[in-house]
């Protein structure tokens, strides 16, 4: 009997040592992980077909799939962050939200997958996050301990500055450097902290106050330039939750009221980090009594509004009429040809003469004038540019030249074919293609429209035959329309620096005048300054 009760109590041991032992291996269902990482590929499909409800409906039985545990927790996190870009997408934001909230608690630094990031949906997901994470700490966790004294402020609301405020008990520092991650910034920035009374304090610039979560660090140096102190690091920052409006007490430093908006007037004392009076961008790098270099705080990008310059249209290419007898009049004193064709003499005075019809009248037919047609140089147009950048990425403006190789008759512009003086006018909007192109240098894609008033001329060289004068006299036939033309053209600009660009482009014009409407085409060059 007690052997066999001996046996029992040994195999129940060794049944829940082995049941024991499995249960690590069961903790992570490998069929499970696999089938919760293929959902998140496929919802990605399900995404750019915009079928946001399929797209749900695959990462949630995915989510029931990894239950507690048969998922780690990286991958039941992305699940849950991609479902609640479904239900944002959907419309359902409060269950969007929810669904982050629980992402987060899984994977405090999880970050909002880069295939969907959109404005609308990385403010929604910071202030989810924000929501998420407890007061003063990371996302998720306790707040971060480290050498200094501080209480790091809960909240505080969007375009104020954010005072900080921290103690050093440990001995002396030099100094104090807070390190901080905006809520729309990709990178890390950095501020130096000034002596106040027994701390350091100054406040964060409020144009990175921005709606979301704020993070940051806080380091300590010595004389030396060594690091000899810190509260936090960057993968367990503090965590500031930046809202619309604030619940509780406005942060400040101490002995201080609490810095107004920027929009408001601030009456914070001068010198201090961060305080309205301080201009951002006027810090420059230098280096400190310890050595160290400090940081220059980078003006906020801007681009030059007002841009002017010269361009050149070299030379326009026109269908050149064809024919025979192109020269001659009709007893009025117009062409007597259906193109309209005008002829010069090679002084570019009118031929034939209008002061009378004897001239026209000796012309001999069959050698009045003959074109082969076919595309021909025309015109070459000179402008003085000036544009006004409506944002980054378009400009709207004008152009004012003069025509060069033109008409040079009196009898078409007098039909109102041509313009007594070849000028150029021109309205232009133009569009930059690619992010912010006037705040980046190097190459950018381009476009224009636009509509003006000039004159479109193309000529070819002739001799014609009088029957009163011995031999052949040369002549220029010419095609000419004005007054009125649309234009339209696509290249490339090149941005030297952020004040000078070159640009060159393919550009297609309609005239529009007495003669019909006339195409005409050519390269566009030009060199631009902004300021």
């Amino acid at each position: 009997m007690k052997g066999r009760l001996l046996r029992g109590i040994t195999a129940a041991a060794a049944l829940s040592a082995l049941v024991f032992s499995a249960s690590p291996a069961r903790a992570v269902d490998r069929r499970a992980e696999a089938a919760a990482k293929d959902a998140i590929k496929r919802a990605a499909n399900d995404y750019l077909s915009t079928d946001y409800t399929a797209g749900a409906a695959r990462l949630e039985r995915a989510a029931r799939t990894c239950g507690a545990s048969r998922c780690t927790a990286a991958t039941k996190a992305a699940v849950l962050r991609d479902l609640g870009t479904m239900q944002f997408r959907n419309g359902d934001v409060g269950a969007a939200k929810k669904t982050w909230a629980d992402a987060v608690k899984l994977q405090p630094e999880l970050a909002l997958n880069p295939d969907y990031d959109t404005p609308d949906l990385r403010t929604a997901w910071d202030d989810a996050k924000a929501g998420a994470g407890s007061a003063g700490g990371s996302a998720g966790g306790p707040a971060p301990q480290g050498d200094f004294t501080h209480t790091p402020p809960s909240e505080q609301k969007a375009g104020s500055p954010l005072p900080l405020y921290a103690e050093y008990p440990g001995g002396t520092v030099a100094r104090v450097v807070v390190k901080y991650k905006s809520p729309s910034a990709g990178d890390w920035s950095r501020m130096d902290l000034k002596k106040m009374g027994g701390g350091w304090g100054g406040q964060l610039p409020c144009a990175d106050v921005t709606k979301g979560t704020l993070r940051y660090w806080i380091q300590g140096f010595d004389e030396g330039g060594d690091p000899v102190a810190s509260s936090g690091d960057p993968k367990h920052p503090f965590t500031v939750a930046i809202k619309d409006e604030i619940s509780g007490e406005a942060p400040h430093l101490p002995g201080k009221a609490a810095p107004k908006a920027c929009n408001e007037d601030s009456d914070c004392p001068p010198g201090l980090p961060g305080c309205a009076a301080e201009k951002k961008g006027t810090e420059e790098t230098t280096e400190s009594e310890t050595g160290e270099e400090k940081p220059k705080v980078e003006e906020a990008p801007t681009f030059a509004r007002f841009w002017v310059g010269i361009s050149a249209e070299v030379p326009e290419l026109m269908q050149m009429t064809s024919g025979d007898d192109l020269c001659g009049l009709t007893g009025q004193g117009f062409p007597a040809n259906s193109a309209n064709a005008y002829c010069t003499n090679p002084d570019g005075s009118d031929f034939p003469s209008r002061a009378g019809p004897q001239q026209n009248s000796h012309l001999v037919p069959g050698a009045a004038g003959h074109s082969d047609g076919g595309i021909q140089f025309g015109d070459v147009r000179v402008m003085a540019t000036f544009d006004y950048a409506l944002n980054p990425s378009m400009l709207v403006g004008a152009r004012l030249g003069y025509v060069f190789n033109a008409y040079t008759g009196q009898s078409a512009a007098s039909a109102k074919r041509a313009l007594s003086t070849p000028i150029h006018a021109e309205a232009r909007f133009t569009l930059l293609i690619g992010h912010q192109p006037l705040m980046h240098t190097g190459f950018a894609p381009m476009g224009f429209a636009g509509l003006g008033f000039s004159e479109f001329d193309v000529h070819t060289a002739s001799v014609i035959s009088l029957d009163n004068v011995a031999g052949q006299q040369p002549v220029n036939i010419w095609l000419t329309d004005a007054p009125f033309f649309l234009t339209a053209g696509a290249g490339m600009r090149y941005a030297f620096s952020l004040r000078a660009a070159f640009t060159a482009a393919a550009r297609v014009n309609l005239a529009i005048g007495g003669n019909g409407t006339i195409p005409a085409f050519g390269p566009e060059v030009g060199i631009l300054y902004g300021f």
